[in-house]
């Protein structure tokens, strides 16, 4: 880029007009019942979307407590000071997850110029990896044949 200059970034709106096809939901057919009776017509796509969600997420912070508690019957060492995970500790944590790339670690350092404050205010770095490290998705106790798992 020799004598060249970088031009800024200018966000303006398309030349042409999108079409986008929203499809409305209207309720159940007429004289059929919804399978789902708590979607109305006045539900968001975020909201429908928050009830696919909440079954995952209370799933991950049961099996991911009670890994924790069996690790902690397990070993010799003292009491863990952590506490239960909540469920809105694992929405942070999932969202947070979702947005690192690269180590860890330098999302929680306390270096000026690499520091980034939201990280740390959505989660405690201790925190985070309390979660990561016992994060959890079945129950132990419901005994998987490994002999067949070939993962």
């Amino acid at each position: 880029m020799t004598g060249q200059q970088s031009q800024p970034c200018v966000w303006a709106l398309p030349s042409k007009p999108q079409k986008h096809v929203v499809h409305t939901f209207i309720g159940a057919s007429n004289g059929k019942s919804s399978e789902a009776v708590h979607i109305t017509k006045e539900s968001t796509p975020l909201s429908v979307l928050s009830l696919f969600f909440a079954e995952i997420i209370t799933l991950l912070v049961v099996e991911t407590n009670r890994y924790h508690d069996e690790f902690l019957q397990n070993s010799d060492d003292r009491p863990s000071s952590q506490r239960e995970v909540t469920e809105a500790e694992m929405f942070s944590f999932l969202a947070l997850t979702l947005q690192i790339q690269g180590r860890l670690e330098d999302y929680w350092t306390k270096m000026v110029q690499l520091c980034c404050p939201f990280y740390g205010q959505t989660l405690a770095r201790a925190r985070y990896f309390h979660i990561l490290g016992f994060l959890h998705f079945t129950d132990n106790r419901n005994g998987v044949d490994r002999k067949d798992d070939r993962l």
